[in-house]
């Protein structure tokens, strides 16, 4: 018998209740949030080991990213995360979404990595993604 595999995918919160990556997915054109909810169900029900690119690429130290494109826009974005809470199987958190625009987008990774800590140190929180 062959498991069903469903991925939880969770948001950064910051210690005031801020959902940043709820509020950029949220403020999304129609298009773009359904690409985003199309790509990220499709990873939704693979096993990690067939997360791969165009969609997923690990980026090291624990971070990763998620791309999308909206074809019709011709816009191709990110949305960086991690795999927590780490004593939960299947499971990931957006941390930082944005518009691909550039090709080495260092300032996103940093911020990504800064709240990736937070959240190992309790100094932020996650909730629930909703799409």
């Amino acid at each position: 018998m062959i498991e069903e595999i469903s991925w939880t995918f969770y948001g950064y919160q910051t210690a005031a209740g801020g959902r940043n990556v709820q509020e950029w997915f949220d403020g999304l054109l129609a298009e773009e949030r359904e690409e985003a909810a199309d790509t990220i169900g499709y990873l939704q029900r693979l096993p990690l080991a067939s997360w791969g690119k165009p969609q997923y690429h690990p980026l090291g130290g624990g971070l990763s990213e998620i791309r999308f494109t909206v074809n019709l826009l011709h816009k191709t974005y990110r949305i960086y995360g991690c795999f927590w809470p780490r004593k939960v199987r299947l499971s990931y958190t957006l941390l930082l979404g944005n518009n691909k625009k550039v090709k080495n987008p260092k300032h996103d990774v940093k911020e990504s990595r800064k709240r990736k800590d937070w959240i190992e140190e309790g100094k932020a929180s996650i909730h629930e993604f909703e799409f």
